[in-house]
């Protein structure tokens, strides 16, 4: 279920849960990592950030795009599925 796309009120596929999850644990876990690191200059943190966090982003969501390919979408909002089972 994590890992399935979810389709929002037009029908598009977004990314799944499982991706949302890990952009928050990279942003978080990076930018608090940097920090520790670079002395608490806010230019270098926010380069270093930057520059990790878009490799490691990249990189969890090809592999969550590999584990979630052919899985049958999910809906964002369970109201989509209830305007959408009142139309017909």
């Amino acid at each position: 279920m994590l890992f399935k796309p979810l389709s929002d009120q037009n029908g598009t596929k977004t990314p799944s849960w499982a991706s949302r999850v890990w952009f928050l644990i990279v942003m978080f876990g990076t930018g608090a990592y940097v920090w520790l690191q670079v002395s608490q200059n806010p230019v270098i943190w926010s380069l270093c950030t930057l520059v990790v966090a878009t490799l490691l982003l990249n990189i969890g969501w090809i592999i969550s795009a590999k584990i979630s390919h052919g899985k049958p979408p999910s809906v964002l909002f369970d109201s989509i599925n209830h305007d959408e089972s009142t139309k017909q």
